[in-house]
């Protein structure tokens, strides 16, 4: 216990609290069974999800899509875990057909479960502010990687009770905010069913399809949403496609612009292809391209490509 003298008031502060208003960084606990919505401003796509969470029991499950895509990511399962996912797929003979894909962790690489909620380390108290009717704690981190500066706020309630998430990005090449996105969280709760972890029986699990660079985005889509990193895995993609694309840009701004695009593009398509459409659309030579530049090309309209890459 310590004190705080907060004006003319003397507060009386847990050992564990903040010093900005005795306020503890929240805690989510262990075990717990979130909902939530993902929304992506730029692609203009909300994708709604389910999530149960046992780090104790060395596992987690989350559903995207009212359940059309499924991932468990299980630690305990072979040596290093095992990440399963169950999803609609289309191939050449079939429509929408329910495949199982199974990703083996590594020594250096082992599987742990995927939390739905931020790692709130680092995070600092910024105010309280109203969200939709709510009294909420809004928590801040800011962190820099080259160019780029992620500003990550959460809003939560006590008992610890997500709300809201939100990254926006700014570039300090470009001198601009160029992304952002959010979830927005309900049904909190600090429990969940134990047998809800294990994947339906009777099917058996293939290795992913090519290509191998995007294996850990399909296998755990929400990983790079969560993370606290402005350099998400998504952004490590951009190499091979450069390789793949021979891309050659004339300077470093075009490149930041260009890696910009495409990770719009990238979201785009994997959260386009959860929704177990009757397409499935894929990365190609117009993926570090504008909606603009897509536009004139189409003769200023705007229309998803549904023909996916297989070079």
């Amino acid at each position: 216990m310590w004190l705080l003298l907060a004006g003319n008031v003397l507060l009386v502060c847990a050992a564990d609290a903040t010093p900005i208003g005795c306020r503890r960084v929240p805690n989510f606990g262990k075990l717990y069974h979130v909902k939530g919505e993902l929304s992506l401003p730029h692609s203009e796509i909300k994708e709604p999800f389910e999530a149960w969470y046992d780090l104790e029991g060395n596992r987690s499950r989350i559903d995207y899509r009212n359940g059309k895509v499924r991932t468990y990511l299980i630690g305990n399962d072979l040596d290093y875990g095992v990440i399963y996912t169950i999803t609609p797929v289309n191939t050449a003979t079939e429509i929408q057909a329910i495949k199982c894909f199974q990703l083996n962790g590594t020594q250096e690489g082992p599987i742990r479960p995927q939390a739905a909620l931020p790692d709130l380390q680092g995070f600092e108290f910024e105010k309280m502010e109203n969200y939709e009717g709510v009294l909420c704690e809004v928590w801040k981190n800011v962190t820099q990687v080259g160019h780029k500066k992620n500003t990550y706020r959460l809003w939560v309630t006590r008992p610890a009770t997500p709300h809201r998430f939100e990254m926006v990005g700014f570039n300090t090449l470009l001198e601009s905010h160029n992304d952002k996105y959010t979830i927005d969280y309900s049904d909190f709760s600090p429990q969940t069913e134990s047998d809800i972890f294990i994947p339906s029986g009777g099917m058996t699990c293939e290795e992913f399809p090519d290509p191998v660079e995007e294996h850990q985005i399909l296998a755990n889509p929400i990983q790079d949403y969560v993370n606290t990193s402005p350099v998400s895995h998504a952004h490590r993609l951009f190499g091979p496609f450069k390789e793949k694309f021979n891309r050659q840009y004339e300077s470093e701004k075009e490149h930041e612009e260009r890696e910009n695009y495409f990770i719009h593009s990238l979201r785009h398509v994997h959260s386009t292809n959860r929704a177990g459409l009757t397409y499935s659309l894929g990365i190609n030579d117009f993926s570090d391209w504008s909606n603009a530049e897509r536009a004139r090309l189409r003769g200023g309209i705007l229309i998803p490509d549904r023909e996916k890459d297989t070079e």
